[in-house]
């Protein structure tokens, strides 16, 4: 390994990112533009207000009571009163609301009776999200009336007020939402999405750079400037993108997540060197992938396709367990995939660092692979060039 040789390449390489507007623009325009973007998509990260409907047919006093309670919680803002079903329709059809929350005639009578008293909750479920805060605060609200008419029941059989709250709910759940108490989905999402930005800015940029030589016929010449040493190459190749995202992953975890109000519960230090790695794994990927191009516009094509998929597959937004057997083969081929379950453990849960060692383990062993197979195929179209320039002497 040559330090001079190295430092030599890397300026030549910058230099064509720099004379190459389609790579400047996937490595420095688009990086940024897409934080921006999905930074203000979810800035907020949580729906305070779900815009409810409601259709009283019973028009009391416990009724109002009910539906006020209903509005008074975090998640809930009535804005539409309808008198039937079928004109509240209209606005549910229309996304003008989320609910519909539906009062039966009797209402009041059967509560005081202390009779079974329905209640109809309409969800759009199209929002699963809206629909799951409708329906956790309104039978939070529900479950609030059942206990106080049971205390009330109670007490008219003469058991103390204190017994008859004993008796009304003999059961308590004490529930306590950690990592995520809000529930909110900027939490859950933003942080894999930053990542996925990155990682696939620098795949394509990386990319085009590796399929321009092979268009350009220029491989041999880097082979050679690198004296035919692997080492030599692919450090002076990739270094420019190494300490370019570096930089990118230093702006993410110190001014992005601030700015987004993302946690970072546990190590920096070991995200930083953990994400380090990350980066040098998937350029080693990304160079092997992009060696079988000479189309620069074909390479970032493929990358550009396979973006979603992969983001899919690595179990960020389903249970990986629950995904055909072929894909999670293929997703723990993919570097972003013990990734993703790191920096979930490391910035949302805060876990014990052996509670991560198993993806840094795979992590490391899919760097290896990496190296290995970005080895070989150097080695392979070394020995081409050297073939081909026998054959023209000969």
């Amino acid at each position: 390994m040559n330090l001079k040789i190295i430092w030599i390449l890397l300026k030549k390489e910058a230099t064509q990112v720099y004379n190459d507007h389609s790579i400047l623009l996937a490595l420095l325009a688009a990086p940024l533009l897409y934080f921006a973007l999905m930074g203000s998509t979810y800035f907020n990260k949580d729906e305070e207000k779900v815009s409810v409907g409601i259709v009283d047919l019973d028009q009391s006093q416990s009724s109002k009571a009910f539906l006020n309670k209903i509005n008074a919680t975090q998640k809930i803002k009535i804005i539409q009163a309808c008198n039937n079903l079928a004109e509240a329709k209209h606005g549910f059809n229309s996304f003008d609301v989320q609910a519909l929350v539906h009062i039966p005639k009797g209402f009041e009578k059967k509560l005081k009776a202390h009779e079974s008293t329905p209640i109809a909750l309409i969800l759009n479920n199209s929002k699963f999200l809206s629909s799951n805060d409708v329906n956790k605060a309104v039978n939070l609200v529900a479950m609030e009336y059942a206990e106080k008419s049971r205390e009330t029941f109670f007490e008219s059989k003469g058991i103390n007020p204190s017994l008859a709250v004993k008796k009304a709910q003999p059961i308590t759940a004490q529930i306590n939402a950690v990592y995520n108490p809000t529930n909110n989905y900027g939490n859950f999402l933003l942080p894999a999405l930053l990542i996925l930005i990155l990682h696939q800015t620098l795949l394509i940029g990386f990319s085009e750079s590796v399929a321009l030589d092979r268009e350009k016929n220029q491989v041999a010449l880097r082979f050679k400037e690198s004296e035919y040493n692997f080492l030599n190459y692919i450090l002076g190749k990739t270094g420019f993108y190494i300490l370019l995202y570096s930089a990118y992953m230093l702006l993410t975890f110190l001014v992005a997540y601030p700015i987004f109000d993302l946690p970072i519960n546990g190590s920096l230090f070991s995200l930083i060197i953990v994400s380090i790695l990350f980066f040098i794994a998937a350029i080693f990927y990304g160079w092997f992938v992009s060696s079988f191009f000479k189309s620069q516009a074909r390479a970032m094509e493929i990358m550009a396709f396979t973006s979603y998929p992969v983001f899919l597959i690595t179990g960020i937004t389903w249970s990986f367990k629950e995904m055909p057997w072929v894909l999670q083969f293929i997703s723990n081929l993919i570097p972003l995939k013990p990734y993703f379950e790191f920096l979930k453990k490391q910035t949302i849960m805060g876990v014990d660092n052996y509670l991560y060692r198993t993806e840094i383990i795979q992590l490391l062993i899919l760097l290896l692979i990496g190296y290995v197979a970005a080895l070989l195929r150097f080695k392979y179209l070394q020995k081409r060039e050297l073939k081909s320039k026998l054959t023209q002497v000969i």
